[in-house]
């Protein structure tokens, strides 16, 4: 049976980190990283962070939560278009669309860095787009897209985050998260930063998207 003395201590929470950057070397990142340092837990924590914005690990966190992504790839040669390609190091975030053989040559070198690093693809179809969503704290201000910025929120724990969703007809999957500078925030998004979070989402469960 295990005594007070062997239960790990309760972290406080700090208040939230609103700059919507938490890049690894960003301001927002390092204010979490101090707190963490502290012993408190920052929203988000640089885990959040980490596993936001790098592509790979988001698809997986996304799948094993319920969230629909697309079949994906990880490739620092060449590879089959029609795809979304990101960059996977933190110097080359962007983002391209490969409909084709002859832009696919320029994407790999562009986002491998000449095959120094591996590029994540996503497989889509000739009618795909891409869908940036703006999600600040589970909400969003685009009609149809309310539950995808709750299940994003009890996902990643983000409390601004510009979100990509591949939507082909009807058929919309989760593509990557980006920032969302604070000051670029509408008024209707800056009274949601006030309001109370909802709580996170276990891998699993569900309420999440089929």
């Amino acid at each position: 049976m295990s005594s007070d003395a062997d239960a790990k201590p309760v972290r406080p929470r700090v208040a939230p980190e609103f700059s919507g950057d938490y890049e690894v070397l960003s301001e927002g990142y390092y204010r979490c990283q101090d707190a963490e340092l502290s012993g408190a837990r920052p929203d988000p924590t640089c885990a959040d962070a980490v596993d936001a914005y790098v592509v790979p690990i988001a698809l997986e966190k996304a799948a094993l939560a319920g969230l629909p992504v697309p079949e994906w790839f990880l490739s620092n040669e060449l590879f089959p278009p029609p795809c979304v390609v990101y960059g996977v190091n933190p110097f080359s975030r962007g983002y391209a669309f490969v409909r084709d053989e002859a832009q696919r040559e320029a994407a790999a070198a562009k986002f491998t860095w000449r095959k120094k690093y591996v590029l994540c693809g996503q497989i889509i179809s000739d009618a795909t787009e891409v869908v940036a969503l703006r999600v600040v704290r589970g909400h969003t201000e685009s009609p149809g897209y309310e539950r995808w910025a709750a299940d994003i929120d009890r996902v990643f724990r983000i409390p601004l985050a510009t979100v990509r969703l591949l939507r082909t007809g009807d058929d919309v999957r989760f593509s990557s998260i980006t920032v969302l500078p604070a000051k670029s925030l509408t008024p209707r998004e800056r009274a949601w930063l006030a309001e109370p979070r909802t709580p996170p989402v276990a891998p699993g469960s569900d309420g999440l998207h089929g």
